[in-house]
């Protein structure tokens, strides 16, 4: 009996360490980490684009990839709903900016988002994150987050963190996993005058402390260009996240898009990868950092490409299905057409794309011209 028991413990000590290495090979892959950043009601996080380990929105996540892989389809696991127009701050790379304020255009009630949050959960999402604008601007936005199946998706935003403070604790008792804040310099003076509101610096600081204070995950969201890498300060902003103490730094690429329409340069000025990766894999393998999340990995063809279209899409305020937060080019409504009939609509266009354009953002040419022409006819 001894000697059986001994052999069952062996089995299932091997298989769990045959699991678990599994794991760690796929979270390497896909975030460069596998690294705990922090807990949620209890269970393992490692990052605010994916779903908790031994979660039940994770169990629905595996089960939209084993449908998707039956189909031979793409379906999303990743949205962002646009919950309102408005903004308190005018930043210098805002890509919401054209967009912003719609005059004819009604942002959607409290009970038309929460159709789309139906939607969204019925069609097999298991990650949402509410943007804007700045989404804390909407006054029933925890009500929003609380109407959310927390068996079936987890729930973050992205503000500019004015409110935060105020709000953090509402937030938490909602259900929000994460908050991320967006940070871009760790000057206050800098950071103040690129999103020309002043004081925002010292209140984004005081909302994420709050939220930490209330138990929720927090992040810092920052966008990056070749200077940042060159000069030292995207390095100053890692140590800045590890100094606050949050659970995730997510950085992504400044767009010529929005305010930044006129900046043809940042689509030809390529940020040196190689020396940005090992800044973010020395990072990612100390324990107490936090850890980062760089879409330029994420968005390389050799490990996933760009998302949109294949595992992510954007809900505007007014309800319309955008590849996007960075392609304002609506496919449809969801007011007025079913998500997946959008949805595939919106796939067989990417699917159509000349493969030399698959690691490339269709928001540059000259993929926004293919893929835009593609979704408008």
């Amino acid at each position: 009996m001894l000697q059986k028991l001994k052999y069952i413990f062996s089995v299932l000590k091997n298989t769990y360490s045959y699991t678990n290495s599994i794991n760690e090979y796929f979270l390497d892959y896909y975030l460069r980490h596998h690294k705990i950043i922090g807990w949620h009601n209890g269970l393992p996080v490692y990052s605010s684009f994916l779903t908790p380990g031994l979660s039940k929105p994770l169990g629905n996540h595996l089960a939209r990839r084993m449908i998707s892989d039956l189909i031979d389809k793409p379906l999303p696991g990743v949205v962002h709903i646009g919950v309102t127009d408005i903004c308190n701050a005018r930043c210098e790379h805002c890509s919401f900016y054209n967009a912003m304020d719609q005059p004819g255009e009604k942002v959607l009630t409290t009970e038309q988002m929460k159709k789309v949050i139906k939607d969204c959960q019925d069609f097999g999402i298991s990650i949402i994150h509410f943007v804007g604008g700045e989404p804390l601007l909407r006054k029933d936005l925890c009500e929003l987050i609380k109407f959310i199946d927390k068996d079936k998706s987890v729930a973050s935003i992205f503000t500019n963190g004015w409110l935060l403070k105020d709000k953090a604790k509402s937030l938490k008792e909602a259900g929000t996993m994460m908050v991320n804040v967006s940070i871009d310099s760790t000057k206050a003076d800098i950071h103040d005058k690129f999103r020309r509101l002043p004081g925002l610096f010292d209140k984004a600081i005081e909302g994420l402390k709050e939220c930490q204070k209330v138990g929720l995950l927090t992040g810092i969201s920052t966008t990056l260009t070749q200077e940042d890498l060159l000069n030292g300060n995207f390095e100053k902003m890692i140590l800045f996240a590890k100094e606050m103490k949050v659970n995730e730094l997510l950085v992504f690429d400044t767009m010529p898009i929005g305010m930044y329409s006129h900046r043809e340069d940042l689509s030809k000025k390529k940020t040196d990868r190689k020396k940005l990766f090992s800044l973010v894999d020395k990072y990612n393998h100390e324990k107490d950092s936090p850890g980062i999340f760089c879409y330029a990995h994420f968005r390389d063809q050799s490990v996933f490409g760009c998302s949109a279209g294949r595992n992510f899409f954007y809900v505007t305020p007014y309800g319309e299905i955008c590849p996007c937060d960075f392609t304002a080019r609506p496919v449809g409504n969801i007011l007025n057409e079913s998500l997946p009939s959008i949805w595939f609509k919106l796939e067989e266009a990417r699917q159509n794309l000349p493969e030399k354009y698959a690691n490339e953002c269709c928001n540059q040419e000259p993929m926004l011209i293919t893929m835009g022409n593609k979704l408008n006819k």
